[in-house]
């Protein structure tokens, strides 16, 4: 990733990757050229072709030591196994050993935090709902409820027939007036790009729908985190009807699934992935098991420990159902569960922050588990 992606922010950040929340540049405010070419970044991949591990990258080492398998892993595997996409790695690294400046052939561009919903793993950077609730929650735990002044910005992208990837989130990417611009000029210019959008679906408006259509090569990533109330409980303001509704819709491209798996829906991942395979027979194999590890009220590492030997059962017996990527997925919780990490002090932080957001949403956990009543109750 280092030597082909820039992940871009709204507030003028540019990241590494989305994983680690990483800084690219040198200092923030950086163009885009600038900052793919910054000292910081350049001396990750120096680290990397020396076969030494970059700080910077430490989450997926720290995963890898125990057994999980990496985004860094993923990641790079989804490079190596096309023509295109080799080559262009391959190209980056070489211009870089030459001493030469470097265009990034990946982008993941966030244009705004611009969101109709309120996902429990999210936060007021990604979604302008939340920011809006958390300055009415703030005083309740400042450190965990904090704001920002919802920015929109116009990134200087050059769009060209030499980028190979474009992957936009948000925000809600489908709501966003500078992404339905972007994608109008994209389909112009390279229609044939790998365009992936991670959308929770929710809203699919007709001019999005056309301009979607003009691309040959679209995968719609859709979050989906449980069935019904599961996945409306975490994802708040969702609909799992209207998102069912609009995969059909659009089913005629390449609709794949990704879950954020945590602590409020570990215990029905069997659903989850009974119903993709169901209803959604051609993205069985593809759905993907994506563990939080970005908010620590929300670990599934937060699981007690009397709880854990009849999960692990669980989930191994689900092993049985699951698709490829999702086994990967569920591989990785049970190695997880497996491990000696339950922090009492951090339970009762998943206490504090679920009962909180229960109360201001008239919503309660124990419906969508009844299991947590001993500890909520």
């Amino acid at each position: 990733m280092p030597f082909v992606h820039q992940e871009t922010f709204h507030d003028g950040r540019h990241n590494m990757c989305c994983y680690s929340n990483q800084l690219q540049s040198d200092v923030v405010g950086q163009k885009s050229a600038v900052s793919f070419n910054s000292d910081k970044i350049n001396t990750v991949r120096q680290k990397m072709l020396a076969g030494q591990r970059p700080d910077e990258c430490a989450v997926c080492y720290r995963a890898e030591d125990i057994g999980v398998r990496s985004a860094r892993q993923t990641e790079t595997d989804s490079w190596l196994v096309s023509d295109s996409g080799r080559l262009a790695m391959d190209n980056n690294v070489r211009l870089f050993m030459e001493g030469k400046k470097l265009e990034p052939v990946s982008l993941d561009l966030r244009y705004s935090n611009t969101c109709t919903l309120k996902c429990r793993m999210c936060n007021s950077g990604s979604s302008s709902s939340i920011n809006q609730e958390y300055a009415k929650l703030q005083q309740q735990w400042p450190g965990k409820f904090w704001t920002v002044d919802n920015p929109r910005t116009k990134h200087d992208i050059a769009i060209t027939t030499d980028i190979q990837k474009v992957y936009l989130a948000g925000g809600e990417p489908l709501v966003e007036p500078y992404n339905l611009e972007l994608l109008s000029r994209l389909a112009e210019c390279n229609p044939d790009v790998n365009l992936v959008i991670n959308t929770s679906l929710n809203h699919l408006s007709d001019k999005f729908l056309v301009v979607l259509n003009r691309f040959r090569r679209l995968t719609l990533a859709v979050s989906l985190d449980g069935t019904d109330q599961v996945n409306d409980y975490i994802r708040h303001g969702s609909d799992f009807a209207t998102v069912k509704s609009n995969i059909a819709t659009i089913k005629h491209h390449i609709v794949l699934f990704t879950s954020c798996v945590s602590i409020y829906n570990i215990f029905s991942i069997r659903d989850l992935v009974e119903f993709v395979a169901a209803e959604y027979p051609d993205a069985y194999q593809n759905h993907s098991l994506n563990i939080v590890v970005d908010l620590e009220e929300l670990l599934v590492d937060n699981v007690p420990p009397e709880l854990r030997p009849e999960l692990i059962d669980y989930l191994t017996a689900t092993l049985s159902v699951a698709g490829a990527q999702a086994k990967i997925g569920i591989q990785n919780l049970i190695v997880t569960l497996q491990q000696d990490n339950f922090d009492p002090v951090r339970f009762e932080s998943f206490k504090r922050y679920t009962k909180i957001l229960d109360t201001v949403r008239n919503e309660s956990i124990v419906d969508i588990d009844p299991r947590w009543a001993k500890y909520f109750n």
